[in-house]
């Protein structure tokens, strides 16, 4: 079930970013760009809040192959945020 919940989100994903590419007004980018954005910071939060559920379930330990690229990918990502945040940009 959990497998075709992941699938279902990421489907949704691609529909709602075809569906905003499509009907952007192509003759301003940075709006098309913009909402991209806004669409896959929505998608990293639901994918982040996926794991945490997964790691509550121990679904996920320290043994998982994947677990060290994550951890790199979030921290790096957390420093830049942070660093947006405290530029008030």
């Amino acid at each position: 079930m959990a497998v075709l919940e992941d699938l279902k989100g990421a489907v949704d994903h691609l529909r709602t970013t075809l569906w905003a590419a499509m009907s952007a007004n192509t003759d301003d980018p940075d709006k098309l760009t913009s909402k991209l954005v806004s669409l896959r910071l929505q998608r990293a939060a639901e994918i982040c809040l996926q794991i945490r559920l997964d790691v509550d379930a121990n679904e996920v330990d320290i043994s998982s192959a994947e677990l060290p690229k994550l951890r790199e990918a979030l921290h790096l990502t957390v420093n830049r945020v942070e660093r947006l945040y405290k530029s008030g940009m």
